[in-house]
């Protein structure tokens, strides 16, 4: 039996409701497929799925449900939270990763920036939290995160954690900025564009003033009465002189946004936008640094571009996902 639309929509909102109330924590670490009928139990099984960046999608078991999107039976929380990766469901079991030219450390990033020597990073390269939960990506609002045809679903955020605190541009700015010999280069609410640049100057920085990051898939959120947000805000400053290895480039960055299946991190940057930067901004051999490494996407894009790498995550949750992802990188690097 092949389900309508509208069935298929209101199974899957069954079950995206049951994983926010018994996986309040880790739902953004787990999916769904698309319904399948069951003969013999005359009810619907949806299976249940981790899939992160890199990492074929992990069965965590299914979720059985009557015609009326009632659940009959689903796996016990404490056995599906056994299935999901370590570093997913606790503290990381290491404090770094550590290679050739990399160190990615679970900790404040700029407490450690402060014990580096002044005018030592080649390339500041960031993106800071500002807080970017919004309450449409909550579970309340469920239905505008369905498909319409029900094939697709992309699991709601809610609130992202407590990493999404906004952080205050010059308490941080602060204590890296005068570690930082070359070029700084963060991502920012796109209403804190003057203020970076203010603070860049500030420092003896070269303001060289904003970039935009185009998204060519943007969340279609609220297409019908507004223009789609198709864009992020970047700030740039140099110290005097330092070269840009760049000729005519834009100031425009056209790149894809990672998708929902494909991130362990709700802002995760694309890597083919951050090897970008990180090409036009540093010198082969040359440090670049990222406090806020989340993902750890600039560290990956350093490390294949043969600069050196330091970063740190804060969150251990992240960190331990992240950890998983530079391991993977790094295997499949060729020795630089």
């Amino acid at each position: 039996m092949i389900p309508t639309t509208e069935r298929k929509l209101a199974l899957r909102a069954a079950v995206n409701e049951w994983i926010g109330g018994s996986f309040p924590e880790h739902r953004t670490l787990l999916s769904h497929e698309a319904p399948i009928y069951e003969p013999q139990a005359d009810a619907w099984s949806v299976k249940l799925t981790t899939k992160r960046n890199g990492v074929a999608a992990l069965h965590l078991g299914s979720v059985l449900l009557a015609h009326d999107a009632s659940i009959i039976e689903a796996p016990p929380a404490a056995e599906v939270l056994s299935l999901l990766p370590v570093g997913a469901t606790s503290e990381p079991t290491r404090a770094a990763v550590t290679g050739d030219r990399l160190q990615f450390g679970c900790g404040d990033g700029i407490t450690a920036a402060e014990a580096m020597p002044d005018r030592s990073i080649d390339l500041l390269l960031t993106d800071p939290p500002y807080g970017i939960s919004q309450r449409y990506t909550c579970e309340t609002q469920v239905p505008r995160r369905l498909r319409k045809d029900g094939n697709d679903f992309i699991m709601p955020k809610g609130h992202f954690g407590d990493w999404d605190e906004a952080i205050d541009p010059h308490a941080w700015t602060a204590k890296v900025l005068p570690k930082v010999a070359g070029w700084a280069v963060t991502f920012c609410a796109q209403a804190q564009i003057g203020t970076y640049c203010d603070i860049f100057a500030e420092h003896g920085l070269v303001a060289v003033g904003p970039m935009v990051w185009q998204k060519t898939n943007p969340v279609p959120f609220n297409h019908r009465y507004k223009p789609v947000n198709a864009w992020e805000a970047i700030v740039v400053g140099k110290r005097s002189r330092t070269p840009f290895n760049g000729k005519m480039v834009h100031n425009v960055f056209v790149h894809k946004s990672p998708s929902p299946q494909q991130r362990i991190h709700p802002t995760q940057k694309p890597l083919p936008l951050m090897a970008q930067f990180v090409n036009l901004f540093s010198e082969p051999d040359g440090l670049v640094f990222d406090p806020f490494a989340g993902s750890a996407t600039t560290l990956i894009a350093a490390r294949q571009a043969a600069r050196c790498a330091i970063g740190y995550e804060l969150d251990p949750t992240l960190f331990g996902l992240a950890a998983e992802r530079v391991e993977a990188e790094i295997e499949k690097m060729l020795p630089l």
